[in-house]
């Protein structure tokens, strides 16, 4: 009758346990998995029970879970990537057979010598293995021992453990499809961000286009409304460029533009700082919390790097190296204000400032009032 109770009480455990696995998060499947090997240990009277998992070429095994009776040692530590060639003979079973039963390790067949010295390393006498498999891969095992005394393993104990054994397998592949399902999800979201950046990026220069300055324009004008501060925008012409192209050659032109580009870039590297290349040899700029000094001294510093780059302009009429000419606008916008006509109007002041520093010979800047 106690043998029929302790059947029942098993079968119970491992059904509820069951359920929770099919139900359960992936970070509660390792404390699950736990529970069930637990349960078949002590069902069975084992003094150490555990899943091992094959990689893809089922060459290596590694321990991932291991139950252990109190006052018995565990190994879970010193049998990770366990080797094809360490443990020829048990691989070749468990694959060939997905079963692995032992009553007596000092019986074991003589082409099973490393086998019977790694299970007495382990003291190990008596030891069950039943294969995990899933969509007819074999992914690991689920196995038991007993170290103390001998054990003859019942058909009652081999049926429990295949059991066990198709629960974890369940597990294992819900698992792997779970990860699988998170690494596509990963690759598209990086696919996207990839194709985001491509549509937003200028292909010649590097930097951001004039797509994704229309969307950044408005994203600082709201931002500027909830903080109350400032926002300068400045439009930036390389002068006398058709000039440039016409003497150099367009793929000079290109070198010029990514040169121009990157002093930009370089020149304006706060969080709340952008710029992009507006079209053809003009870039803008936005600049966030800021002054009218501020902006004043930042075209300043914006005409000095394009200079400091040295590139030679023979045809200019203006300097011997190439400059630009740059408009700006700053303004703190109120919260009734509308951003799209609030863009616009900024756009047209910077451009107006910008006609007027070509109109006063180039190579400088002016801010629209």
């Amino acid at each position: 009758m106690d043998a029929i109770n302790t059947q029942v009480t098993f079968n119970q455990l491992i059904s509820e346990l069951s359920s929770r696995l099919i139900n359960s998060e992936p970070a509660e499947t390792y404390e699950c998995i736990e529970e069930v090997i637990e349960a078949f240990g002590s069902y069975a009277g084992a003094d150490r029970c555990y899943v091992f998992e094959f990689d893809d070429a089922v060459v290596n095994m590694t321990n991932t879970h291991e139950w252990v009776r109190d006052g018995f040692e565990a190994h879970i530590d010193d049998l990770q990537s366990v080797g094809i060639d360490d443990l020829p003979w048990f691989f070749n079973e468990i694959k060939t057979h997905q079963l692995f039963i032992v009553n007596d390790v000092e019986l074991l067949p003589p082409e099973a010598d490393a086998e019977k010295q790694e299970f007495r390393r382990e003291h190990i006498k008596s030891v069950i293995c039943v294969g995990i498999v899933a969509k007819h891969q074999l992914l690991g095992f689920v196995g038991c021992d007993r170290v103390q005394e001998k054990h003859r393993w019942t058909p009652e104990e081999i049926r429990c453990l295949k059991l066990v054994a198709n629960i974890i397998a369940n597990t294992l592949e819900r698992q792997r499809t779970y990860a699988e399902l998170i690494h596509t999800q990963r690759e598209l979201e990086k696919a996207n961000r990839l194709l985001h950046a491509q549509v937003s990026q200028d292909g010649l220069t590097g930097i951001a286009n004039r797509r994704a300055f229309d969307e950044r324009i408005h994203n600082e004008i709201q931002r500027s409304m909830r903080e109350q501060s400032a926002l300068s925008l400045l439009i930036i012409d390389i002068d006398h460029f058709k000039h440039y192209n016409d003497h150099y050659g367009h793929l000079q032109g290109d070198q010029a533009l990514k040169g121009v580009a990157n002093a930009l870039f370089d020149l304006f590297q706060r969080n709340t700082d952008f710029v992009a290349r507006y079209g053809g040899e003009e870039f803008v700029a936005v600049i966030s919390a800021t002054d009218r000094k501020k902006t004043e001294d930042s075209v300043n510093h914006l005409l000095e790097s394009v200079r400091a780059l040295q590139i030679h302009h023979e045809t200019s009429g203006i300097a011997p190296y190439l400059t630009v000419s740059v408009g700006g606008y700053i303004h703190s916008p109120e919260t009734d204000e509308d951003i799209d006509a609030l863009a616009e109007k900024m756009i047209a002041k910077a451009d107006s400032a910008l006609y007027r520093a070509k109109s006063d010979g180039r190579n400088r800047g002016y801010l629209d009032d």
